[in-house]
């Protein structure tokens, strides 16, 4: 996730309005140490400010560590039934389509969890470096294709939004220039640590480039509950 997002996220779900102790689960979470240490923004400009709201986060991930609430695979019936017992007013599953084989039956999965009514928030980079994690799968979609994933969910928000690019990133590390020499090095050595060299050449290429997020917020809709039969046996009063 990256700054720009954290912070159009939180203003979205704050937005929203919606009453103190609800619940978002948080798909694809990582762990305590991703999101307050490797992407401390996660927690400093999203999850903290919206707990101090009243909202309550569950991270949900298929890797047991610390941080991590609810461990499973969300394809797997059973753990999708434990998640829909929090009664989750929204979901968040923020760039993480890109990294499965099969991106359409999870996010399939996901609106199976959303209380009816409820929100959900998806994100996937429009234009971005490739970044295994294990895989990337290079899925970059526009925001009308990423809600097409949902067709019966309304579209409520949707956004694509510049995330900045290698240069700013390189800057934001304080040795900008020592940094990219050595990824240039890298790249041109391909036998060096050949399984990062895709990685590497690939952020090369967004060194001044944009990098780009596409983000939606959907609503679930209301399931009507079936009517009654009309008892044609009933007594008509004259």
């Amino acid at each position: 996730m990256r700054n720009d997002e954290a912070e159009t996220l939180a203003r979205w779900i704050r937005d929203l309005g919606l009453p103190p102790g609800a619940v978002c689960l948080n798909i694809g979470s990582s762990t305590r140490m991703f999101r307050e240490e490797q992407q401390p923004h996660i927690a400093q400009r999203l999850i903290r400010p919206l707990e101090a709201e009243g909202m309550r986060f569950v991270h949900c991930d298929m890797k047991s560590a610390e941080g991590v609430d609810e461990v499973g695979d969300l394809l797997d019936p059973a753990f999708r039934e434990r998640l829909r017992e929090y009664r989750a007013s929204l979901l968040l599953c923020s760039n993480l389509l890109e990294h499965l084989a099969e991106p359409a039956p999870f996010a399939r999965a996901c609106a199976d969890l959303a209380e009816d009514g409820g929100f959900g928030i998806f994100s996937v980079p429009s234009s971005y470096p490739y970044h295994p994690d294990p895989i990337d799968t290079m899925l970059r979609l526009n925001p009308e294709e990423l809600a097409a994933m949902l067709p019966d969910w309304t579209v409520v928000r949707s956004a694509e939004i510049e995330a900045g690019s290698y240069w700013r990133d390189l800057g934001e590390t304080g040795a900008r220039w020592s940094r990219l020499f050595r990824q240039a090095a890298r790249v041109a050595v391909p036998l060096y640590r050949p399984g990062q060299w895709r990685a590497n050449a690939s952020r090369l290429l967004w060194l001044f480039r944009s990098y780009r997020v596409s983000l939606v917020l959907l609503r679930k809709p209301t399931r009507r509950s079936p009517q009654k039969p009309r008892d044609s046996r009933a007594t008509v009063r004259p």
